[in-house]
């Protein structure tokens, strides 16, 4: 019997990131990302745009294992060595200086100093040093459902009675605690 899985290449830099070639899954046009850090494995999800989908962290295994984990059964990956690792193209404009070099502030390590991921994708533009985050509803609501356990009764009641309006009032706290730090959403250009 012939597989059916979809075969895609994944190219791997020198420093052991694995990035897919772009796919279709679900309609949305994506690529994966597959880092090693200092603890672990991070795999990104990023949609042609440059945004975050998904981020998956997981302790141990290599950047192959996790991406191979993280894509399943559908397809087949084909690992072909490159050069240097080049950052992932973001799709914005800095609200500070206009430019369109946005990069994701872990694309500005190797990745043997990576050794926090934070929860909430954060970007640079690469001009004027301008700080960015990046959240979507479909990943903020990925987070949400997979960090449950860090919700009160209360939460979680609101969270049941209307999924959207609890969406809302975590976007709302999100956006004061960036603001407060003075770091801007970031604007993907669709």
């Amino acid at each position: 019997m012939e597989s059916m899985a979809q075969r895609l290449d994944v190219y791997r830099s020198l420093d052991s990131r694995h990035r897919t070639a772009q796919y279709v899954r679900a309609g949305i046009i994506a690529s994966c990302l597959s880092e090693p850090t200092r603890n672990g494995v991070l795999v990104t999800e990023l949609g042609n745009n440059g945004d975050v989908l998904n981020q998956i962290y997981t302790k141990g295994g290599s950047p192959y294992e996790a991406l191979s984990s993280f894509m399943g059964v559908g397809f087949e990956l084909s690992v072909q060595d490159i050069g240097a690792y080049r950052p992932s193209e973001v799709r914005a404009r800095c609200t500070s200086c206009g430019n369109g070099r946005i990069v994701r502030d872990l694309d500005l390590k190797t990745a043997n100093e990576i050794d926090e991921v934070p929860v909430v994708p954060l970007f640079s533009c690469r001009s004027c040093g301008k700080r960015f985050y990046s959240m979507s509803d479909s990943y903020l609501r990925r987070l949400i459902e997979g960090n449950l356990h860090m919700f009160d009764a209360a939460d979680l009641k609101e969270k049941q009675n209307s999924s959207d309006a609890f969406i809302y009032t975590v976007k709302e706290y999100i956006v004061r605690v960036f603001a407060a730090k003075k770091i801007g959403r970031l604007a993907i250009e669709k």
